[in-house]
C-alpha cells in the first residue's frame, strides 16, 4: 500500500476514535475537549514501536504543525502519544524519562529533578492498553491526558522540548525509531 494512502487512512481511524464525539459505549470515552480541539492543526508525522529484548513495551504517534523538519519539534506545536502494551509503574516511567534526560546532557541545563517531581504528581502506573499523550504548546505549557482526562500541565516552556528529546532528539537512545516517528526514509 502507497504509504501517503495508509498515513491518511491512519489519520481518518484516529479522527474517527479519538476525535469524533459519538464513541459506541464499549469504547474508551473520547479525549477531553481541550485537546480534540488542536488536531486540526496537527498533522499525522510518524509512529514507532518499541521492543526490549523481545517485549513490547509501547507503540508512540507522533503529530505535529505543518512545515516540520528534524528539530521543529522543539519550536512547533506537536504531540505524542504512546499507548502501552504492557504495565509499567510509574515510578519506572520516571526513572527511565531522567536516565534518558541525563543521557542528553538535559540534566546539566535544565530543572529535571523539579520536572519529575510535578511528572510524579500526574503520572499514574500504566496497564496494557493504556495511553498517554502530550501536548507541546511551543513557548508555554505542556500538558499530558489519558483516554479519560487532563492528567496536568507543566508550566515551563523548556520542559516539551525537553520531554520530546527522549525520543526526537539526533541523539536519542532509539536512533531508528526517531526516524520512524519523524517520518525519515
Amino acid at each position: 500500500m502507497d504509504l501517503k494512502i495508509f498515513k491518511v487512512i491512519q489519520a481518518i481511524v484516529f479522527a474517527t476514535f479519538f476525535v469524533s464525539p459519538a464513541i459506541s459505549a464499549n469504547v474508551l470515552s473520547p479525549l477531553p475537549a481541550e485537546v480534540t480541539q488542536r488536531w486540526h492543526e496537527l498533522e499525522y508525522v510518524g509512529q514507532a514501536s518499541l521492543r526490549r529484548f523481545g517485549f513490547h513495551i509501547y507503540d508512540a504517534t507522533l503529530w505535529m504543525a505543518s512545515n516540520r523538519n528534524d528539530e521543529s519539534y522543539a519550536t512547533t506545536l506537536s504531540a505524542l502519544s504512546i499507548t502501552y502494551a504492557k504495565n509499567i509503574r510509574a515510578k519506572k516511567l520516571l526513572s527511565s524519562t531522567k536516565k534518558e534526560w541525563r543521557k542528553l546532557g538535559i540534566t546539566d541545563k535544565h530543572p529535571t529533578d523539579k520536572w519529575i517531581n510535578e511528572l510524579q504528581e500526574m503520572w499514574p502506573d500504566v496497564k496494557k492498553g493504556d495511553q498517554l499523550i502530550v501536548i507541546f504548546e511551543p513557548g508555554g505549557n505542556s500538558s499530558f491526558y489519558n483516554k479519560y482526562k487532563k492528567l496536568g500541565t507543566i508550566e515551563d516552556a523548556d520542559f516539551g522540548p525537553a520531554f520530546l528529546s527522549i525520543w526526537l532528539h539526533k541523539n536519542a537512545s532509539f536512533k531508528n525509531k526517531r526516524k520512524q516517528l519523524l517520518g525519515v526514509s
